[in-house]
């Protein structure tokens, strides 16, 4: 079979029998989504995407769409690799589940028992915080704590160490908050477990078993004498390719974004449509390879059993109109859709997306990779998901989800400029001279930021970033792209830094993207 352009319709594909007078046959619907797919991916600058689809224990459809790099003429196919970001959860709460049913951790243990040095801004929580909660989103932090972190290059050591100075806001085990940072934390939990490399630890004990040769852990794989001996002449282990937006256009960004790997237990994978397709069918087989199950059926359920509330807000990813109920499992989102019951993640960090779903009821997967995005970028995997659901559950009220998604997005930036045009008009100010801004400010959790003068300009200096230069906006804030500091940060990201004055020189300022922690401020220094 071809690998550059791999789709697969089965013989008996073409013949399949309509699952109920509510399903759509599978054959049926294809076009219309291939349609749409091209479609959206033209309108939103999309450079390359793979979809798979499952049913009743086969991969059914894989097909590449556009090209690995943009502006290049190389097509992706079914055996492309992307990083699949947050889509590792599902991988890694899977591991979990194993370990635990080998009797290597319980779900239960504490937190502080394989890492003592761990702690939160609650010492209560912390001594009483378990692996179950490191992996279901209810810590009580606030969403996406310590990311900023993440995405400005900081170690794991680091930021693990640097928790304990981001406040709970919400309630222990009760309240929905996404995290990314606390997930990651069970990778250091399985290394002190197996006394194993984590990477060694997925090979052997999921990606081997189920026949994943495609998909690895952490940004490259240790590579034998023959593998280097091929990357001398091109024929190295493929690496993913990553694109966002900047200015409003697709971008490639040629080195990638390494801060995706920095946590690669909550984001590290990299894998194809290919195997995608091969784990939804073990998902959809409750965790069974060649009749013997991988994880047992007690845990698998587990996984699958509400863990905590989450609430539908202004229905981007989970659209209000199909979706009445969301709950996060272990590695999973369980939700309905037009009265059908999902289990689904989704993945997203600057320069890719990913998103898996599964129907058990029906033995139906679908996962959907891009080479583009982050979610403040793009929610075109939702749009897909959305599209396919509507034509396979036979939905009447026909809604163009690209479009839509992709405007709420743009509107949520163009509502930003206009308020931020709106305040400037109101308090149209200079700045002062930029001798006053100059000089050292540190914050408790993000350390010493400094500002120095260069050919009349501000530029910010902060750790090991590249330089980077300010532009006036108005009065004593200026402004920066974010993504000019860090590849973690995309293009669509600014970042405000607004002083404030005391006896005639700046003494502290705020910064738009660095905001975490108990004291968000950065105090001068002398």
């Amino acid at each position: 079979m071809n690998r550059i352009f791999f789709t697969i319709f089965l013989t008996c594909f073409a013949f399949w029998p309509c699952w109920g007078n509510d399903r759509a046959p599978l054959n049926t619907l294809i076009p219309a989504l291939e349609t749409y797919i091209n479609k959206a991916m033209s309108e939103e600058g999309v450079p390359g995407a793979c979809v798979v689809i499952v049913k009743d224990g086969k991969i059914v459809y894989l097909k590449g769409f556009g090209v690995k790099v943009l502006g290049g003429n190389d097509p992706v196919d079914g055996h492309t690799p992307f990083a699949v970001a947050s889509g590792t959860k599902n991988f890694t709460n899977t591991l979990v589940a194993r370990l635990v049913d080998q009797g290597k951790i319980q779900w239960n243990d504490l937190v502080i028992k394989y890492l003592p040095d761990f702690a939160l801004s609650d010492p209560k929580i912390t001594q009483s915080f378990t692996i179950e909660d490191l992996l279901s989103h209810r810590s009580g932090l606030p969403d996406f704590s310590a990311d900023t972190l993440v995405q400005m290059g900081w170690s794991a050591d680091e930021i693990k160490a640097a928790l304990k100075h981001i406040p709970i806001e919400g309630e222990f085990r009760k309240t929905y908050d996404y995290q990314n940072v606390i997930v990651g934390l069970v990778g250091f939990i399985i290394e002190n477990v197996t006394g194993k490399p984590l990477a060694q630890v997925y090979q052997e004990e999921i990606f081997d078993p189920i026949g994943l040769k495609e998909t690895r852990l952490g940004q490259k794989e240790p590579l034998t004498l023959w593998q280097k001996i091929k990357n001398l002449f091109g024929y190295g282990v493929p690496q993913p390719t990553y694109h966002d937006t900047y200015n409003m256009k697709t971008r490639n960004l040629p080195n990638g974004n390494p801060c995706i790997f920095t946590f690669p237990a909550s984001s590290g994978i990299i894998s194809t449509g290919y195997d995608i397709g091969q784990w939804l069918i073990f998902q959809l087989n409750n965790a069974h390879i060649n009749g013997k199950a991988l994880v047992s059926e007690e845990n698998i359920n587990r996984m699958r059993t509400p863990h905590v509330d989450v609430p539908l807000k202004g229905g981007r990813q989970f659209p209000t109109s199909r979706v009445t109920k969301v709950n996060y499992g272990l590695g999973w989102f369980l939700h309905d859709y037009a009265g059908t019951s999902v289990l689904n993640h989704m993945g997203g960090m600057t320069g890719t997306r990913s998103l898996i779903f599964i129907i058990p009821e029906e033995k139906l997967g679908f996962a959907i990779l891009l080479n583009f995005g982050g979610l403040r970028v793009t929610l075109f995997p939702e749009a897909i998901r959305n599209k396919f659901l509507d034509l396979y559950l036979k939905v009447k009220d026909e809604q163009d989800w690209a479009k839509i998604l992709r405007e709420a997005i743009a509107n949520h930036y163009e509502k930003f400029k206009q308020n931020r045009q709106r305040e400037m008009l109101q308090n149209l100010a200079p700045p002062r001279d930029l001798e006053d801004y100059a000089g050292s400010y540190e914050n408790p959790l993000y350390g010493k930021i400094i500002f120095n003068i260069e050919n009349n300009a501000l530029i910010l200096h902060y750790r090991d970033r590249s330089p980077v230069k300010l532009s006036h906006w108005n009065g004593n804030t200026f402004y920066f792209n974010g993504s000019d500091l860090s590849s973690g940060l995309a293009g669509t990201d600014l970042g405000e830094i607004t002083f404030s004055h005391q006896h005639g020189k700046s003494n502290r300022l705020m910064i738009s993207l660095l905001d975490e922690g108990q004291d968000r401020l950065f105090n001068r220094v002398e």
